[in-house]
């Protein structure tokens, strides 16, 4: 039997539109869990937090210092579940809201002592800070923080930050980024495989490489999709699409039965925002992704 933890963090805070928030809300309502909560060899547990707002309002709407305090808000309740899930073994399945809560899910991991690398998924590199970001968006910055740098309240999410060192970290995807955060990415040694127009990447050999890869060093391995690392025309639900992203049966190969992989610490999937999709596509696909974890 496997022991699934679910977290359904339905916040929007970190993003520059609230409504990725609506993206736990809507994995519930349609019941795109049903293929594990039903599955004979798995006990499921589910948690929810509703942070949610009007879809239509912006980070504009409120000050920089109030979105951070409910980013921390999240980060904190978050990490907490899922380090009391990890101490328990249990493969932790985060649903998001925005990539924020990676700070959260990332720091329980690491606060239940389990030695681990992490699959970053995503068409961001997500490496900026308070005084690097434009935006000031906190979906931004989760994999500076997870590396020790940026906001200190952030980084102490984790008991002992920081969460990883620059060997432990892979990024696949990428292709929409900043300066700043290619630099400080890069000068750490972080392994990146840039994605122009699928030409850098070769599917599920890609993830298996980068899970063989980490396991050499960890005894666990745990992984964090972005919706908008795939590329839009299977994804267009997503705050902040990039042209050009990663094909969707590559993801689901990647991630078939991965539940039942007891290297894999845990998976979150985020940024997934139902208001700007259409005729239901990017629904369908991360049906066909949480489909795929128990296949």
């Amino acid at each position: 039997m496997r022991n699934v933890t679910i977290i359904l963090a339905a916040s929007g805070w970190g993003a520059g539109n609230f409504a990725t928030a609506d993206g736990a809300l809507t994995v519930s309502q349609h019941q795109l869990l049903k293929p594990i909560l039903n599955h004979p060899d798995i006990h499921a547990e589910i948690y929810f937090a509703n942070w949610h707002l009007n879809s239509h309002q912006k980070s504009g709407d409120y000050s920089i210092d109030q979105r951070r305090s409910h980013v921390l808000h999240v980060g904190g309740w978050l990490s907490r579940l899922v380090e009391i899930a990890a101490s328990k073994n249990h493969f932790v399945l985060a649903i998001g809201g925005d990539h924020s809560i990676a700070m959260g899910t990332w720091s329980g991991v690491k606060n239940a002592d389990k030695d681990f690398g992490l699959i970053w998924i995503d068409a961001h590199m997500d490496a900026h800070t308070y005084e690097t970001s434009i935006s000031q968006n906190p979906h931004g910055m989760p994999v500076a923080v997870l590396l020790g740098a940026g906001d200190d309240e952030f980084v102490k999410l984790a008991k002992n930050p920081p969460v990883l060192k620059p060997g432990s970290l892979i990024q696949t995807g990428i292709r929409s980024y900043e300066e700043e955060e290619q630099e400080f990415l890069e000068q750490l040694g972080v392994d990146i495989s840039y994605h122009y127009k699928r030409l850098s990447y070769n599917g599920c050999d890609s993830f298996t490489k980068g899970k063989q890869h980490l396991l050499k060093a960890h005894s666990f391995y745990g992984v964090s999709l972005d919706i908008d690392g795939i590329d839009p025309i299977y994804c267009p639900g997503t705050g902040t699409p990039a042209d050009g992203g990663l094909e969707l049966n590559d993801i689901v190969e990647s991630l078939k039965g991965i539940l039942f992989d007891t290297s894999c610490v845990g998976l979150e999937i985020v940024e997934y925002n139902p208001v700007p999709d259409h005729e239901q596509i990017t629904l369908e696909s991360v049906k066909k992704i949480i489909a795929s974890l128990v296949a």
